[in-house]
């Protein structure tokens, strides 16, 4: 099988239309483990959402999710050590944004040379991959949202922004190619002006996450090894086990560990202070970022009925209800078009049923093996491939 008509005319079908994309935390894989706890175990959001759950172990589950995955993306911004997961993860996303970068420059100048980047992720690889190319010197404008120098405050109006280049005698003006950064869930850079105007404020030195990890490593009893052996010696047991039985049992296994409930009450009303959505429908705490999430939302909505709209959708599992509301309605749209990548056969089915079945939507690949039988997934290089024209079942 030679690669699909769609694909290769995937590249054709979005130019001179207005490109969004929507990324999700499979982008960030295996760097960011997901959030699968095992097999046969509930997800997260059961867990921290269940009655049979005590107050106390929902406490603990936070410690472990901010311990597990959101101090070591905050982490990222920090560190010199760089690992191979690291070094293949950033390396997908150099290469989508200089892909972007390439394809905005073709296009011409009928429209703005924008691509938004809605993401739910909060972690920091745009930023960094942002960092990076910005040092190589293209023309080029990444937009996160904010404004000023010493203090930046995030705004949407900030991302209506097109930015042109001159010459030394202001003899010609173009307009250079500019990706927006629309971070939906939040993020580990921010954090909320505490003086004075109400403002969402971008900081790669902030204390908060730090700080809120030295506390937790100073909880005796706290061990993140004696949790996830909790859920390695449970996997095998509780397998057809009803859910609200398999949650108990994670409950009491949970309160044998002995973990100073006052100390880790404490750290969870610390931990409600960080700008992030979490995985169980509680959205922010705070008015600031509410309105910021929601605003957020609008934005996309809008982009998503403009005329000649294209919605691209990699790693996103359309867990969030919200978002995936937002994407149903517009699909009377009858310019819309939304391509989802989806990593299996199986991701895929889940999707479906999730979204339901729209003539707008094209599920990218076509087929889930190449033409010599193996495997093919829809992974990072899956998408790459089709913003440069490869032949992803070779």
């Amino acid at each position: 099988m030679s690669v699909s008509e769609i694909d290769k005319k995937f590249l054709e079908s979005i130019s001179g239309k207005n490109v969004n994309f929507l990324i999700g935390s499979g982008a960030s894989f295996p760097y960011f483990p997901t959030l699968h706890l095992g097999d046969n175990m509930p997800t997260f959001e059961e867990l921290v959402t269940s009655n049979e759950m005590y107050d106390k172990n929902k406490k603990i589950m936070y410690a472990y999710y901010f311990d597990k995955w959101i101090s070591e993306m905050f982490l990222l911004n920090i560190s010199e050590e760089k690992t191979t997961d690291y070094e293949d993860v950033i390396g997908n996303y150099k290469r989508l944004v200089n892909n972007l970068l390439i394809f905005l420059q073709r296009e011409g100048n009928e429209k703005p040379k924008r691509v938004n980047l809605f993401t739910t992720n909060y972690d920091l690889f745009f930023e960094r991959t942002f960092d990076e190319i910005n040092k190589k010197g293209p023309f080029c404008y990444f937009n996160d949202g904010s404004k000023g120098f010493i203090e930046r405050a995030i705004g949407i109006s900030n991302f209506h922004m097109n930015v042109s280049h001159s010459g030394v005698n202001d003899r010609y003006k173009r307009e250079v190619p500019t990706i927006n950064l629309l971070k939906v869930h939040g993020s580990v850079s921010w954090t909320q002006k505490k003086e004075g105007k109400e403002e969402i404020l971008v900081s790669y030195q902030d204390n908060q996450i730090s700080d809120l990890k030295n506390y937790l490593n100073d909880i005796d009893d706290y061990s993140r090894t004696d949790i996830e052996n909790i859920f390695e010696e449970l996997s095998d047991e509780i397998e057809g086990e009803e859910i609200k039985i398999e949650i108990k049992n994670i409950s009491e296994k949970l309160s044998d560990l002995n973990i100073n409930e006052d100390r880790v009450s404490n750290f969870y009303d610390l931990y409600k202070a960080i700008p992030i959505i979490n995985p169980n429908k509680w959205k922010f705490n705070e008015t600031v970022f509410e309105q910021h999430y929601y605003q957020l939302l609008r934005l996309l909505s809008y982009e998503l009925e403009k005329k000649g709209a294209v919605l691209i959708v990699f790693g996103f599992s359309f867990a969030d209800e919200h978002i995936t509301e937002i994407i149903k309605r517009s699909m009377s749209n009858p310019t819309l078009k939304v391509y989802i990548v989806s990593y299996s056969k199986s991701s895929k089915e889940n999707i479906k049923q999730k979204i339901g079945l729209y003539p707008n939507i094209t599920y990218l690949p076509q087929k889930f093996e190449k033409n010599d039988g193996t495997c093919l997934n829809g992974n990072f290089d899956f998408l790459n491939n089709l913003f440069e024209g490869k032949d992803s079942y070779e």
